[in-house]
């Protein structure tokens, strides 16, 4: 199989590819087909060396890559995540061909486009998962940071469909899409929040900055270690962590495929062409995500 690794951590041209022996069956494990994987700015980081502090055991020669779709040995379609730095021996999703724990994946909905259920099951997952943290009843008003972004964006929608009052910021000349996630309001990045003025706070773009727009005794929930605050005036501080949910992810692809949720892609590679992904990411103003096709 065809694969693309990181060679040794450093810029987007550190990335190799390569072909190696297809993966041998695991007890557990569901062998997959890849069709496309979705390249996340956490890829970029851990590229270049961001993560090797945090996870010692990580060294070059590694396969990058979180969340995909595929179609497995049996010809179902299906979507998913490999978290493949908790695994020992696991690779990640820039290959042709990998192995996947069945409680991260779900089958992808006939006539939904694989590229787009693929940019659904990392994001969507943490922002389902992220608003009951909040634990804000309808009517609540919740600020969502980084709404023009995967997690940010799927959080305005799921918090507007369980009837929250959301506020939203997005990124300059985004304001339209956003509003039409269903946020009630709209902000543009960088433009002063009154205080105190929301129930909660989602944390989707790592601001960090935002803790005093939320009232006494609110709440916070981060997506990221560098942007959980400390505790202050009552307000309850949680980060979310995105934990394996078959369930879960078959909600969100059959609310794609009856159109309750968008996505947004910014542009298909072929997979050798994944430094060229890396290299845009780095430059910034993507509207939606790249996805590689193996």
């Amino acid at each position: 199989m065809f694969l693309v690794e990181v060679s040794q951590f450093g810029d987007a041209d550190r990335l190799r590819g390569t072909w190696r022996p297809d993966p041998a069956p695991v007890a557990g494990r569901v062998p997959v087909r890849v069709s496309a994987a979705v390249v996340n700015p956490v890829d970029v980081g851990t590229r270049a060396g961001g993560l090797a502090a945090m996870v010692p055991g990580l060294r070059p020669p590694f396969v990058l890559g979180w969340d995909f779709a595929g179609v497995t040995d049996d010809g179902t379609a299906v979507a998913g995540l490999v978290p493949w730095f908790d695994e020992a021996g696991a690779t990640g999703t820039y290959t042709e061909r990998l192995l996947a724990d069945p409680a991260w994946l779900a089958p992808i909905p006939a006539g939904v486009d694989p590229a787009e259920a693929a940019t659904i099951a990392l994001n969507g997952l943490t922002a389902r998962q992220a608003l009951p943290l909040a634990g804000l009843r309808a009517g609540a008003r919740l600020l969502v940071t980084g709404a023009s972004g995967g997690v940010g964006g799927l959080a305005v929608q799921l918090a507007a469909a369980a009837g929250l009052d959301v506020t939203a910021i997005a990124s300059p000349g985004d304001e339209a899409f956003v509003a039409g996630l269903g946020a009630k309001e709209v902000v543009t990045r960088g433009a002063a929040l009154p205080a105190g003025a929301f129930d909660a706070a989602l944390d989707a773009a790592s601001y960090g900055g935002v803790l005093h727009a939320v009232r006494d005794g609110g709440a916070y929930v981060a997506v990221t270690d560098p942007s959980t605050p400390a505790p202050e005036r009552g307000i309850r501080v949680a980060k979310v962590s995105v934990a394996p949910s078959a369930e879960g992810l078959a909600a969100l692809l059959d609310d794609l495929a009856a159109g309750r949720l968008t996505t947004r892609i910014a542009g298909r590679l072929p997979l050798a062409k994944a430094a060229e992904a890396h290299r845009r990411v780095e430059r910034g103003g993507l509207r939606g995500k790249l996805v590689l096709l193996p």
